[in-house]
């Protein structure tokens, strides 16, 4: 079994960047509505989407170069997650298998679910039959993370007319719906990192936890051979001393 730790840090580190990324990418979207409403001058509104313009450019250009570090990231950590899993438990995926899976265009984000799934109750089942599982998986978070991807990619792809419950809304609250809808769809967009933070990190929590204990056993192993081989040792120079 190989270290983890450092894969998964570097998971957490960029899946965090581009939340933070998201967010103001958010914020953005949200003062260039504020602007529309409250500027009146022609040349200070060019003036000011320009720069929107300009902005939205860097973000997503820092969002993209996220996108590929975290994924380079997350790849080489699931191929060694399942490799350690393998060699203490039986899992769905093979290391290899997973991998491809998860980079298959569009569908691959939602097998990747599956995939995680299976970890979690393999790693959960070999902890809990060595009795040092001491906080269960948080199922409910990865659960919303996968509800809240079909919501959001619903919204992407429907007209919001035909989402009843939507439009009840737009009615009651008199909202207008393409800009109530995209921030809508802005604000899954930051959800759905969140929930997904919080299920990488307490699964992390626990492969840390399983090789930090391996690396234990390990080393007491290690410390009762060298003590076994000293014993031999001092048996036959008794032997020796005795002939």
């Amino acid at each position: 079994m190989q270290d983890n730790t450092k894969r998964a840090d570097r998971v957490i580190f960029w899946m965090k960047v581009i939340f933070i990324l998201f967010v103001v990418f958010w914020l953005q979207f949200v003062f260039m509505v504020m602007g529309v409403y409250l500027l009146f001058g022609d040349l200070l509104a060019v003036f000011s989407g320009m720069l929107f313009m300009v902005f939205a450019f860097c973000i997503c250009a820092g969002i993209f170069m996220s996108l590929v570090a975290f994924c380079i990231s997350y790849l080489s950590w699931l191929h060694r997650a399942i490799s350690n899993l393998r060699l203490l438990t039986m899992t769905s995926f093979s290391p290899m298998g997973a991998v491809l899976l998860t980079c298959v265009p569009f569908v691959g984000y939602f097998l990747n679910y599956f995939i995680f799934s299976d970890m979690v109750k393999r790693q959960e089942g070999y902890m809990q039959q060595r009795g040092i599982l001491k906080e269960r998986f948080p199922k409910r978070i990865l659960n919303a993370w996968m509800i809240a991807s079909l919501l959001l990619l619903v919204l992407v792809f429907m007209d919001p007319n035909q989402l009843g419950f939507l439009t009840v809304v737009f009615t009651t609250f008199d909202i207008d719906r393409g800009v109530a809808f995209e921030f809508l769809e802005k604000t899954l967009i930051l959800v759905i990192p969140i929930l997904y933070i919080m299920s990488f990190s307490a699964y992390a929590k626990q492969e840390r936890e399983i090789f930090r204990i391996h690396t234990e056993e390990l080393f007491n192993k290690h410390v009762e051979e060298i003590i076994r081989e000293r014993e031999i040792i001092r048996a036959a120079e008794k032997l020796r001393e005795k002939q």
